[in-house]
């Protein structure tokens, strides 16, 4: 859900930048374009309610079909979802929906509320894809609820429609929304004064090297807010916490807080936000903290952790910034080549945001999954390697407790047993979230594919250090191609004081 509210997001941007008088529809007054927006939202009942017929069909005639009642699920709420922001592009690209509220029609810092109201179509397409599918996701709970053998009455609260509401508000819409409105309001005061910012300062790159430097802001920021949208609190003091915070002392994990994740049972999951230490979060669902062992809890922290000891986060920033340096390169040599042809008008803006656009679409679509899995399976390893025990605990044939030795595992190596353990907590979440083993995601390989992956590692040391050497390169390629290609940028900046995207952006002839 987070990258289809990033995606309504960034079409909002693009929109912002395309000619007014652009629209595939006649414009045939305010019925027809409610009545555009009215069939997008009937599709989402319909589609919403056929998924949850079809599950519930299943779940009848077989109740203990449940794995392929999950898999039905989730496959056509994906493609619920990708049809929703398919049909919110048509609006806002190909209607006179967005031009009733956009730039023009409010001053500047006022226009984010226009920004939020062309929104809410899609915002009001999700919010009814949730409740249509409630009843789906409530008869697959009921059939296998993870929390019945541990707190009844709290798993039995956690499926009353409300509370289910606000969960999937939360962490599935607000956490990308929140961030993202207010680097929409800051760009908008940026936009509506542009021309002044340029003027007083001499420069055509004042508004963009503003909003990137809020943008980053925010972007640092943000664990602090999430942790406030989100419903958290500190783990208590305990054995547990003594155990996890022994860990991050040991693997050289600094963080300010570890927080529970508290979402009523509805979710069995960790993550690590913040890249530095004093926003660094580590939080633990409640679910997971209810239905794990100490053990399998401390492969889940050592996972997390990996993402931070790893830096990813710091590489996927570099893969942003690739990224963006590769799609203003294709959009700068169409705006030259347009310019030179004399075509310099809003429709070569229009055709330079579209290459551009279909640019990042790639890089992000293909690359960034790429990547992402990746980086993944290093954690999967590093959270491994964090439960390695210590050899007379070691009961599996291991590559790094052979025999009789005694000395810590080389680097490189994975214990079998540790790997055993790691897996059995990735079985778990697979289990009690009613993720079909097999199923993969656009930043995750599947589950079982995982556990293969690990278990295959633990049994040949080569192969994990050549997966370890594999990650490293594309590390190195990274920063590498950031480097050059930042260069490269900087030079030509020199070179062309105004570049033809910026003069096209500003209308400068």
């Amino acid at each position: 859900m987070l990258i289809f509210t990033i995606i309504a997001y960034a079409l909002l941007f693009w929109r912002a930048e395309m000619p007014g008088s652009w629209g595939l529809f006649p414009p045939g007054g305010a019925a027809s374009v409610w009545g555009i927006v009215g069939v997008y939202l009937i599709g989402h009942a319909v589609g919403g309610w056929w998924t949850t017929r079809r599950v519930q069909r299943i779940l009848w005639h077989d109740p203990d079909a449940i794995g392929r009642a999950l898999h039905v699920q989730h496959r056509w709420t994906f493609l619920l979802r990708c049809g929703s922001i398919l049909g919110f592009a048509g609006i806002t690209l190909a209607t006179k929906w967005p031009q009733w509220f956009l730039s023009g029609v409010l001053p500047p810092y006022l226009q984010v509320i226009g920004d939020l109201i062309v929104l809410v179509p899609f915002f009001a397409g999700t919010l009814i894809l949730w409740l249509a599918a409630f009843p789906a996701e409530r008869a697959l709970r009921d059939i296998h609820d993870p929390l019945h053998d541990h707190d009844a009455a709290s798993s039995a609260g956690a499926w009353r429609l409300g509370t289910y509401l606000d969960f999937h508000i939360r962490h599935h819409l607000l956490v990308a929304a929140v961030p993202m409105t207010i680097i929409l309001f800051i760009a908008d005061l940026l936009r509506g004064y542009e021309g002044y910012l340029r003027e007083s300062t001499g420069w055509l790159w004042t508004p963009d090297a503003l909003l990137t430097a809020a943008t980053a802001v925010v972007f640092v920021a943000a664990p602090w807010m999430l942790c406030r949208i989100w419903r958290t609190s500190p783990l208590p003091a305990g054995p547990l916490r003594d155990r996890l915070e022994a860990m991050g002392r040991r693997i050289h994990l600094r963080f300010r807080d570890i927080l529970v994740w508290n979402s009523n049972g509805l979710m069995i999951n960790a993550a690590v936000m913040g890249i530095f230490a004093p926003v660094r979060y580590v939080l633990l669902s409640d679910a997971l903290l209810s239905t794990m062992t100490p053990a399998q809890i401390e492969a889940v922290f050592g996972h997390e952790a990996g993402h931070v000891r790893h830096r990813h986060i710091q590489h996927f920033l570099l893969f942003a910034l690739v990224g963006w340096l590769f799609v203003t390169g294709v959009m700068e040599l169409l705006a030259r080549s347009l310019a030179e042809e004399g075509a310099a008008d809003e429709w070569s803006m229009f055709t330079v945001q579209a290459a551009g656009f279909a640019s990042a679409a790639l890089i992000w679509g293909l690359g960034f999954g790429w990547v992402s899995r990746r980086f993944e399976r290093q954690a999967d390893l590093f959270g491994a390697r964090c439960v390695t025990p210590e050899p007379q605990s070691c009961g599996r044939p291991c590559s790094v407790h052979p025999g009789d030795q005694t000395s810590l595992p080389p680097e490189g190596r994975v214990c079998a047993t540790a790997a055993a353990t790691f897996n059995s907590a990735l079985q778990r979440v697979a289990i009690l979230n009613g993720i079909p083993i097999e199923e993969r995601s656009w930043r995750h390989s599947s589950i079982g594919s995982r556990i293969r992956f690990l278990a295959l590692l633990s049994g040949d040391p080569n192969l994990a250090g050549g997966f370890d050497r594999q990650v490293i390169r594309i590390k190195a390629a990274l920063v590498a191609t950031a480097v050059l290609g930042t260069t490269a940028a900087l030079y030509y900046w020199s070179a062309v004081p105004q570049p033809a995207l910026l003069r096209l952006h500003a209308g400068i002839p």
